[in-house]
């Protein structure tokens, strides 16, 4: 019985700490290579720029010589979303922030198309 309690024990134990650790939240800032490969050519490749001020953060995207500012950027649960324009359109960007790469989404009024991005070293 003993054993058994035991065992229990050491399953929790290790269940709850890979939770913990699951969650634990990642920097984002860097420039980090995006591909969005069903964007228009001149929009599918480029860098997003991600920095930190006090708590606040702040995006660029950068497109060969052109630069974006974005919006409304928020980070939390190591989700960061913002919104960029784009030929005066507005581009929801949606990413899951991992240690050396995002993930997600770029909706737009042609539909959602996936984005993904690796971090530069």
């Amino acid at each position: 019985m003993k054993t058994v309690r035991f065992l229990l024990m050491v399953v929790l134990a290790a269940s709850f700490t890979s939770t913990v650790s699951a969650q634990k939240k990642v920097d984002p800032t860097g420039t980090w290579a995006y591909e969005a490969s069903q964007a228009p050519y001149e929009y599918s490749t480029g860098d997003i720029v991600v920095s930190k001020e006090a708590k606040e953060y702040s995006v660029k995207m950068v497109l060969g010589e052109y630069e974006a500012e974005t919006e409304k950027e928020v980070y939390e649960k190591n989700v960061l979303s913002f919104v960029v324009y784009v030929d005066t359109e507005a581009v929801e960007i949606k990413l899951t922030v991992e240690k050396e790469t995002m993930e997600g989404t770029a909706s737009y009024s042609g539909g959602i198309i996936p984005i993904t991005a690796k971090k530069k070293k």
